[in-house]
């Protein structure tokens, strides 16, 4: 029996998350199914970094599962890619070794956060990117995301009714960099996160790149206080990359 590691990309969108469901239309039970036929059964299950919700994207999400033969793993590629629908891909696979777990070997994940500004919808860009209608000023925003940087208790950065205990967590690094198009990208590092803690955190920049918002605001939100802007859509998000 072998361990193998797949990296897989996909576009959220008309997905209900990456997690099964009884309904059959997540991004695993996809990638389960395709696998199942490439293996000659019902289906293989997957064990995955982590769970994107709904709407969201992945270009690095990465998973492994036990193959009950010795497999090839650019042949496993090509045929598994066959059976999956055009929104989703195994872009990489390799032998992983025995004490490899995806979830928990994980050390690092990386998110992108795209938005565009623009007072009118710009279709090539609206699947992965949310729409922002005024011009944002980027470097308060990259002022605000470097007060993000650490360990940090992130009790106000999770949607409100969240009951969990431990709320700290430790961002590496975040990024805000301008592109052409009026794009914007959000790039951030962490151990790991809360539920909507990326979208919260990238919707509080925005508000503070609209001037709603300022750095005292910031810590204020840090230190506990809950502000009210726009927890921006799942559709901007993309799991980049997970380390390992």
């Amino acid at each position: 029996m072998q361990k193998i590691k797949l990296t897989i990309e996909y576009v959220g969108t008309d997905f209900c998350g990456w997690q099964s469901q009884t309904n059959g239309n997540s991004v695993q039970d996809a990638v389960e199914r395709a696998l199942g036929k490439y293996f000659d059964c019902d289906f293989v299950r997957v064990y995955a970094a982590g769970r994107t919700d709904v709407g969201v994207h992945a270009k690095g999400q990465t998973v492994h599962f036990f193959a009950d033969r010795d497999v090839n793993p650019y042949k496993l590629c090509l045929g598994v890619n066959l059976a999956l629908p055009d929104s989703v891909a195994v872009t990489y696979a390799e032998i992983a070794e025995e004490d490899f777990d995806a979830r928990f070997s994980a050390v690092s994940k990386t998110y992108v956060y795209r938005v565009y500004v623009s007072p009118v919808r710009r279709p090539l860009l609206d699947a992965t990117h949310a729409q922002v209608y005024k011009q944002l000023d980027v470097a308060a925003m990259q002022a605000a995301a470097k007060l993000l940087v650490g360990t940090h208790d992130f009790a106000a950065f999770q949607n409100t009714g969240s009951n969990l205990k431990g709320t700290v967590r430790t961002i590496n690094s975040f990024d805000v960099t301008a592109h052409p198009d009026d794009v914007i990208c959000f790039t951030v590092n962490g151990n790991a996160f809360l539920y909507n803690q990326v979208r919260i955190m990238c919707g509080l920049l925005v508000a503070v790149g609209s001037g709603r918002y300022d750095l005292t605001d910031v810590q204020n939100m840090l230190d506990g206080k809950r502000l009210a802007f726009r927890t921006l859509p799942a559709k901007g998000l993309t799991l980049e990359k997970v380390y390992y």
